[in-house]
């Protein structure tokens, strides 16, 4: 059999693995992409948030794949990788008690950044997924899909992989993008015997047809008090002992795929065990909240359920000697909030800088790569301690509508910070503002590198626990958090933080935006001035060109459209065959009048007045 030789290989062609392939390749390093099975594949982890969003975007800029940053924000990805994917405008959360219908005014939900640097995305993974691989080859990147790995072994100077077919692979650095089923550690020992984590859940899920718009199960005026349409959003059931995710892909006008992506996450505590097959567990629960269950009356599921144990999983480290895993080989949480993308493209970032450096000077020791271990971690702790207070707190509404203000905190600030610097190097070109996104003090997860974010987290922590010891009630423990709410000075008043009242905190619409960016200029201090305000033109700039651009490309679609009702020949290949720029001798020169511009002149002709009009109209 033959022997490969690689810089690096990457175990797992997900869109972790698959992007850091791209950018890797593109930089010239030798990658050796490696995949079990084949694309496309059903995989959730299909929310994006304005964090992951504008990261993706600072990624594509930093290192010339400019196709990642189409992933990040729903308009391009719709019009460059697929429009199986649906639009995201906000998180909804409907708060419900068994029994009961919802209460409209227990509806919470926090938006999304509208362009030009939104809206986000649900991604159809299967779609984004192939994509990022097929891109990968694109850039230079070696390829294998359906090539099982049946032994690796570590050696001082080198990794060697063997596959089943017999064939080895050498590589200096292994890069373990395989997720949950991780054989490198379960081959090294890498994870905790018990997860460090405080959430404990397991999860039922599946894709659904007929899953019918949320914004049905309220009445109009209700839906007038929505600062978006609750379709649009990553729509979240929340009740004493869980909630439910339900991602549509075709809540859009351009949408092509009748997909909802659904999934029950379950309390370990309150169900511990599961009770009878997947779907009857599933209808048995739902069938406790009218409301939920009105949402799923006429849905069916459109590919076997999946059912889990514990999904919790840590490890104490991600690199080992010629070793670095990606954060979902090591550790996983929970899906609520989306926030494991956001780890995982700060991981990306922070890998992508370490690793071309190490490449460059042939030095792959742990150290260079201890920082992202660092901030991995860290991310994780941090929003563990969210999400499992946030389970916590499903036991009472007052509790639940104060502690996810910690939640939105932490995306609030953990937005600003990338937006700023995007905005800066728009405004500058200066690639400072981009290689600023890995400084200790601008890189976490939903606020995790900001004391003021994390010390807040703590102290709402405390008040959940005495709680939960029955030391003080619920709403008491919901007044304390809101009282401390309302005495953070690094947040706007007007946002509400503090009142239990406003259940939509912030929107990032153009002037509501404007208005975050100029409180934050004149009252924030230096840490949150810096990482929360950028110039405002520039912002103003790119949503212009934004519209231009939808514009011209409506008006493209328009005049190809007439063509084609009366040409058959075109010269579009010269646009989808890029190629082709590398070989000019291929190419043509275009002549003159091209078939449409003759068509538009005979079309004009044909239809002009024959009467002798002035040019001004007044015959």
């Amino acid at each position: 059999m033959r022997t490969k030789r690689y810089e690096v290989a990457i175990l797992g062609s997900g869109i972790g693995g698959s992007m850091l392939a791209c950018i890797l390749a593109k930089r010239g390093v030798s990658t050796l992409l490696l995949e079990g099975g084949t694309h496309p594949r059903f995989t959730i982890g299909e929310s994006l948030i304005p964090e992951t969003g504008l990261r993706l975007r600072i990624v594509a800029e930093k290192y010339g794949v400019p196709e990642i940053g189409w992933i990040g924000t729903f308009h391009k990805l719709r019009k460059h990788v697929s429009s199986n994917c649906g639009v995201k405008r906000s998180f909804g959360f409907m708060y419900h008690r068994a029994g009961e219908a919802n209460r409209p005014e227990e509806i919470n939900q926090f938006g999304t950044l509208a362009p030009p640097v939104g809206p986000d995305s649900h991604l159809f993974r299967q779609d984004t997924d192939a994509f990022l691989a097929a891109l990968s080859v694109k850039y230079g990147a070696t390829f294998h899909s359906q090539t099982r790995i049946s032994d690796i072994t570590f050696g001082d100077d080198e990794v060697k992989l063997r596959a089943d077919s017999g064939e080895t692979y050498h590589a200096k650095l292994l890069i373990d993008a395989s997720g949950m089923r991780s054989m490198v550690s379960d081959q090294l020992g890498m994870r905790d015997k018990v997860p460090r984590f405080r959430t404990d859940t397991r999860t039922i899920y599946t894709h659904m047809t007929g899953v019918r718009s949320a914004d049905l199960l309220l009445d109009p005026k209700s839906r007038r008090n929505l600062i978006s349409p609750l379709g649009q959003s990553t729509m979240h059931h929340v009740f004493d002992g869980g909630w439910m995710w339900v991602i549509p892909f075709s809540n859009h006008r351009d949408a092509t795929n009748p997909l909802t992506s659904v999934g029950l996450m379950l309390d370990r505590r309150k169900h511990p065990e599961p009770q009878g097959a997947p779907e009857e567990e599933f209808r048995r629960i739902i069938s406790n909240y009218p409301t939920v269950a009105r949402h799923f009356a006429e849905a069916n599921p459109a590919r076997p359920w999946i059912r889990s144990g514990r999904i919790q999983y840590s490890s104490p480290h991600l690199i080992a000697p010629r070793l670095i895993q990606l954060p979902h080989a090591a550790a996983f949480i929970d899906p609520l909030y989306s926030s494991g993308m956001s780890v995982l493209i700060a991981a990306v970032d922070l890998i992508a800088e370490s690793l071309l450096k190490a490449v460059q000077e042939d030095d792959y020791a742990t150290e260079r790569f201890k920082f992202m271990e660092d901030v991995v971690n860290r991310g994780f702790d941090h929003y563990d301690t969210i999400v499992s207070g946030s389970f916590d707190s499903f036991a009472n509404y007052d509790t639940w509508n104060a502690w996810n203000r910690n939640w939105v905190m932490g995306s609030l600030l953990g937005t600003f910070g990338p937006l700023s610097l995007l905005m800066h190097y728009h405004k500058t070109k200066d690639r400072a503002y981009l290689e600023k996104t890995t400084e200790p003090s601008r890189i976490g997860v939903l606020g995790s590198h900001l004391p003021g974010v994390v010390d807040m987290a703590q102290s709402s922590r405390i008040n959940m626990d005495a709680a939960m010891a029955g030391e003080i009630t619920y709403k008491e423990a919901s007044e304390r958090i809101f009282a401390q709410f309302r005495e953070i000075d690094f947040l706007p008043p007007y946002m509400g933080f503090g009142d239990p009242k406003k259940s939509a905190t912030a929107t990032f619409t153009l002037l509501p935006g404007a208005r975050h960016v100029t409180w934050y200029r004149m009252h924030g201090d230096p840490v949150y001035r810096d990482n929360c305000t950028f110039p405002l033109t520039t912002y103003a700039r790119d949503g212009a060109a934004f519209v231009r651009d939808e514009v011209r490309d409506a008006w493209r679609r328009s005049f190809t459209a007439l063509r084609d009702v009366f040409f058959a020949r075109n010269s579009d290949w010269r646009h989808i065959a890029p190629a082709l720029a590398a070989h000019p001798e291929l190419v043509t020169p275009v002549p003159p009048i091209e078939p449409f511009a003759q068509a538009q002149a005979e079309f004009n002709e044909a239809v002009a007045p024959r009467s002798t009009a002035s040019p001004t109209g007044a015959g």
